[in-house]
């Protein structure tokens, strides 16, 4: 199965998490930071009907393999999104492995080929970020306004993004307003 690597806001979404175990407890804390409103059932007490409020996704951790596929195609029967834990085969999604610094996200998967792969692709990723990255994106964010208003180019505008992006993690930092302020005139002269 080939997984599109979709990045989908939760925020404020109803999520159904099935079981009790470290299973269930380990997907709540992977959920919790992006908002999701999620409500937890043990397996033994799910009915039918706790999918009638439609949800935005369900996992499934349960112990019982049969009752897990059973919940998995009452969710595929009412077109709610599906994670049945370690039973790829009965998931609509899974988890990549996640490197998250505020507003960088990045998800590796290996669609179930080696995930021993995937944390190791992880940890030389990881290792490649700038430690300020979080700033960094904050004060890129902050100045695409200013740019989009300086350079009416889009290819232009475009080539700046870049290298304002490669000379901040280079240098590991936001630039001061200064240095903005100054490259922002260059390359406004460069293509007037």
């Amino acid at each position: 199965m080939a997984l599109f690597p979709f990045f989908m806001n939760i925020e404020g979404k109803a999520g159904l998490i099935i079981g009790s175990g470290k299973h269930a407890q380990e997907k709540i804390e992977r959920l919790a930071p992006y908002g999701p409103e999620l409500t937890v059932i043990e397996e033994k007490n799910f009915k039918e009907s706790d999918l009638d409020s439609l949800p935005a996704f369900v996992i499934v951790a349960g112990e019982d393999k049969n009752q897990n596929h059973r919940i998995a195609e009452l969710c595929r029967a009412k077109r709610i999104l599906v994670n049945v834990v370690d039973d790829q085969e009965y998931c609509d999604f899974i988890f990549p492995s996640l490197i998250s610094h505020g507003n960088l996200s990045v998800g590796i998967c290996t669609n179930g080929a080696s995930p021993a792969t995937g944390v190791l692709l992880k940890r030389k990723i990881e290792s490649q970020i700038p430690e300020n990255i979080e700033e960094i994106l904050d004060f890129l964010q902050k100045k695409r306004p200013a740019i989009a208003q300086a350079l009416n180019n889009k290819k232009q505008r475009f080539a700046f993004y870049y290298q304002l992006s490669e000379i901040c993690m280079a240098n590991d930092r936001a630039l001061s307003e200064e240095e903005f302020t100054e490259l922002l005139k260059s390359a406004i002269n460069e293509n007037p």
